[in-house]
């Protein structure tokens, strides 16, 4: 019996005949790339879906994350320009996400109270409510996309992929 097809497959049809003259190419790490940003497209598009109907949108919504996520070492305190490099926007873009959050309740702007010329972000009771509505659909949904493996699989490309990322981010720091 055949194995199961998938869109990378179809792709990796197409593509091959016109990279048999490429140095390097190889079909199997083209299709595990391949895949790998296909679930993460696919994954940020269901995330979007989610948040079609809500009043917060996808952009808000990872605004609060990386500000959640801050909380360990911040206590959900953060300055705009290190939710911008959690979120990976401009300061700028962050101004503007942190304004709508600030108008929705969601979050406050203060003066930093160590430091008076900056500013801190941090996330209201709402917010972090919103947050955990939010999350938890889209862990669900997280869950329901790797349902697909069983508990030693899902180990197994957990170790893998960490291998491929360590590589991924010695190379992105040495070109910095």
């Amino acid at each position: 019996m055949a194995a199961a097809r998938d869109s990378v497959d179809d792709h990796l049809d197409r593509w091959s005949a016109l990279w048999t003259d490429v140095d390097g190419y190889d079909r199997e790490v083209e299709g595990a790339l391949s895949r790998m940003m296909s679930i993460t497209k696919l994954s940020s598009q269901r995330l979007r879906t989610l948040l079609r109907h809500d009043p917060l949108s996808y952009d808000e919504f990872m605004t609060l994350h990386a500000l959640v996520g801050g909380e360990v070492k911040e206590q959900a305190r953060s300055t705009p320009a290190e939710l911008a490099k959690r979120t990976g926007v401009t300061r700028a873009g962050m101004t503007s996400r942190v304004d709508k959050l600030v108008r929705a309740g969601l979050a406050t702007r203060t003066e930093d109270p160590k430091d008076r010329r900056s500013i801190v972000i941090e996330i209201t009771p709402d917010g972090r409510a919103a947050w955990d509505r939010i999350i938890t659909l889209w862990t669900h949904e997280e869950q329901r996309l790797l349902s697909a493996l069983s508990v030693t699989e899902l180990r197994r490309l957990n170790v893998l992929l960490r291998r491929v990322l360590i590589t991924a981010e010695a190379d992105a720091t040495s070109e910095r």
